[in-house]
């Protein structure tokens, strides 16, 4: 994953409760292999029928298009547990997701994907939900002191130290199992010496694939 740091940008307003998955990626845009989530972002609303782009949306108004910090309500991403809504965000270019509230299975796939999901209180959000549709309000996420900085304003969020190693380095969980190589092996060896009939005679105690 590419790491995220800081990052600045404008806010995209999309200030709207329960999005679900199916908004986020309609299931048409997930059945093929060779498509790419980024095209289905937000089809149902981005699209008009004839498939031109609908000028009333908010990412496809001009001062927003370029906008990697999505502001929505509560509950973002609820619905069916489809990792292609995270991979539909990135692809456009989303890192950071602000909300009231966020569906368990969407903040963890956000994550595992390199998009931060921030949670503010209610007034918090309210506040930049204000300023961000009175005009364009520019924004700027800090991972490694955990605060959100905007008109000379800054705001702290939670943030996991693990979560947060992951993110600055751009480490995702396979990584981070790799990086434990050493430490499996030797569990194996020590394992294999304890119940020795667990294994086949000549299985190896010790995944050099890992190196």
């Amino acid at each position: 994953m590419e790491p995220l740091t800081t990052l600045t940008s404008v806010v995209i307003p999309l200030l709207l409760d329960d999005v679900n998955t199916d908004a986020i990626i309609p299931a048409s845009y997930m059945r093929s292999l060779t498509t790419d989530p980024a095209s289905g972002l937000f089809a149902g609303w981005r699209y008009l029928p004839d498939g031109s782009l609908n000028p009333a949306f908010v990412l496809n108004d001009k001062r927003y298009v370029q906008g990697r910090i999505l502001l929505a309500g509560e509950n973002f991403g609820c619905g069916s547990s489809r990792e292609n809504a995270v991979w539909a965000l990135a692809g456009n270019g989303i890192r950071c997701v602000i909300a009231k509230g966020f569906s368990d299975i969407f903040r963890e796939n956000a994550y595992k994907n390199g998009v931060l999901p921030v949670v503010l209180a209610a007034p918090v959000q309210a506040q930049l939900a204000s300023m961000a549709t009175q005009s364009p309000l520019t924004l700027t996420v800090d991972v490694t002191e955990k605060k959100l900085m905007f008109a000379s304003q800054m705001i702290s969020f939670e943030l996991d130290s693990r979560r947060q190693v992951a993110l600055l380095s751009g480490a995702d969980e396979i990584a981070e199992t790799l990086q434990m190589a050493a430490s499996i092996d030797a569990f194996r060896v020590a394992h294999r010496q304890r119940a020795p009939w667990l294994y086949a005679p000549n299985a190896r105690t010790t995944n050099t694939s890992l190196t």
